[in-house]
């Protein structure tokens, strides 16, 4: 079953998922996408909060974060 992720570029890991979620076992669980539109939405979602952000003062320009820090990626389930 395909499945997608959204990837963030760390210095210390490279690229990782470090989106996460309660499971219905109450469990912290990493954050998958049924499609890849769905991941989409989502980081489109999350970029558009911070720019938000920037935009009202409540975030320093320099504490966003760029496209090219994200990727979405296909994960085996």
């Amino acid at each position: 079953m395909k499945k997608y992720e959204l990837q963030n570029w760390t210095f210390v890991d490279g690229w990782i998922n470090t989106s996460t979620e309660e499971n219905e076992k109450g469990e912290i669980v990493p954050l998958v996408f049924n499609t890849r539109a769905e991941a989409q939405a989502d980081l489109d979602e999350f970029m558009g909060e911070i720019a938000d952000q920037i935009a009202s003062g409540e975030r320093e320009a320099d504490h966003g974060y760029s496209w090219d820090d994200w990727r979405i990626r296909e994960v085996a389930m």
